[in-house]
């Protein structure tokens, strides 16, 4: 039997904890930096001049680069771990509230302003997230952010009913794609938007069985929970619009359950109501109510 990676979450962790640990893993990425250089040095120091040859240095050189290389890789995991509050937590409220710490330039490209656009979108607040992307400025093109970029920009656009500019960053993406190879880094992620783009201007155009089956290859393709959310969350609107009423009640209650304080919630909470004509209650919601009438209380003393 395989054994499954356990999944870093920060639910139930209060926001200022949090931050106390991003400070920590930051030190701590910095120390093992400052390390490796001090490692350096010392080698260096082991040789006098006269001894220094040609091969001792390309070994010093050799020996520095692999522990600036391991320094490195154990800094960028132990900040990345940060990004499962927004892709597997599902609150971009927490995430806003840490980032919004670690922020310098706002204008220029850079990661920690596209995640703080990333939390004002998932919260629903599209305008906000949109000056602020407009405001820090295009990503190159071979850029990690390049097609992240576009795509939380089309999503901005596509809540706020922009098609005009959905089809710009569809013909823009698509050009950048065709002329990349198989082999290239981020060849998958420019595919995967164009099948995106394709299902948003679909869904506008009313062509709802043909935006229901992208939504369908989106979800199947989703590599963590929030991008299985926001994928459902469009699939249970599209089956509702198609009279699949059960599919879109079942993708809509998922929703529901673990979307955590994406505006997604509110939304699969009114398509499941226009399903069936009442409220979808979770667990928790169910536990807290029955708490609340004391029917625990009364159990516990009968017995």
């Amino acid at each position: 039997m395989t054994r499954q990676k356990k999944k870093v979450t920060f639910k139930g962790v209060p926001t200022e904890k949090v931050i106390v640990q991003y400070k920590r893993s930051r030190l701590l990425s910095y120390a093992l930096y400052s390390l490796a250089i001090l490692f350096t040095l010392m080698s260096l120091s082991w040789y006098s001049v006269d001894a220094l040859t040609p091969f001792t240095l390309l070994v010093c050189i050799l020996t520095a680069a692999a522990a600036c290389y391991i320094a490195r890789g154990i800094g960028i995991y132990l900040m990345a771990k940060y990004l499962e509050i927004l892709r597997n937590d599902c609150d971009p409220v927490k995430f806003e509230a840490l980032y919004s710490r670690m922020e310098g330039n706002p204008e220029k490209p850079n990661a920690i302003t596209f995640n703080i656009c990333r939390a004002l979108y998932y919260q629903g607040r599209f305008e906000e997230a949109l000056a602020r992307l407009q405001k820090m400025g295009r990503p190159k093109e071979k850029s990690v952010l390049y097609f992240q970029y576009y795509n939380l920009l089309a999503c901005c656009y596509d809540e706020l009913g922009d098609v005009e500019k959905l089809v710009m960053i569809k013909e823009k993406t698509g050009r950048q794609v065709m002329q990349m190879k198989d082999k290239d880094k981020y060849v998958g992620n420019g595919r995967q938007l164009q099948v995106i783009l394709s299902q948003m201007l679909s869904q506008k155009e009313g062509r709802f069985q043909r935006s229901r089956e992208l939504a369908e290859e989106i979800l199947d393709g989703a590599a963590f929970t929030l991008a299985r959310i926001q994928a459902a969350c469009r699939l249970a609107e599209l089956e509702y619009r198609c009279g699949a009423g059960k599919s879109a009640m079942e993708h809509a209650a998922y929703v529901i359950d673990d979307g955590g304080k994406t505006f997604y919630v509110g939304r699969a909470r009114e398509i499941y109501k226009k399903c069936c004509g009442q409220d979808y209650v979770t667990e928790d919601e169910a536990f807290q109510k029955r708490l609340a009438e004391g029917e625990y209380r009364e159990e516990k003393e009968n017995a």
